[in-house]
């Protein structure tokens, strides 16, 4: 059974997390915020990225992570309040690690690959001359050299959006 609108409660925690965590850097960064270093320092691949879809598309399905749309764990102020979410979230955790992620990589991936993936995009579109310092430098080359076949992989957490 498909629960209508996990995908895009997910999707926009992840956002949520993101831009927040973009919002605030005037005050916070990379260099002086754990969490953002974490979301910085996390090596995207395509192996990680097919898990992270596998990931959440077992939530999207999973009628006891209905909790994760009452509380959305990007919508916590740290990755650890985040993770203590998902811990709690029916059989959310099995889902995860049933894909081949950690809880923890999860969290950190929705924030890094939801902000990697829109300062690509924002670049290519020529919204912006150059990276911020949230992107690494490592995931900005491999998310240039692969921008098609990622929009391929996540395209399916689209699909779960308008579903």
């Amino acid at each position: 059974m498909k629960i209508a609108g996990l995908a895009l409660v997910l999707a926009f925690a992840g956002a949520s997390f993101a831009a927040a965590q973009q919002a605030s850097r005037h005050a916070q960064t990379a260099e002086n915020d754990p969490d953002l270093k974490e979301m910085r320092d996390y090596r995207l691949s395509m192996d990680n990225i097919q898990k992270y879809v596998a990931a959440f598309k077992a939530l999207s399905n999973d009628p006891t992570a209905t909790c994760l749309k009452d509380n959305p764990p990007g919508n916590a102020k740290t990755l650890a309040e985040g993770d203590k979410i998902i811990a709690n979230c029916g059989h959310a955790v099995a889902d995860i690690r049933g894909a081949g992620l950690k809880p923890h990589d999860f969290m950190v991936m929705t924030g890094a690959l939801v902000g990697d993936v829109l300062a690509v995009q924002m670049k290519k579109q020529g919204t912006i001359k150059q990276y911020p310092d949230t992107i690494s430098p490592e995931n900005a080359a491999f998310l240039e050299q692969n921008y098609d076949k990622v929009q391929a992989l996540l395209a399916p957490l689209m699909q779960h959006q308008s579903e």
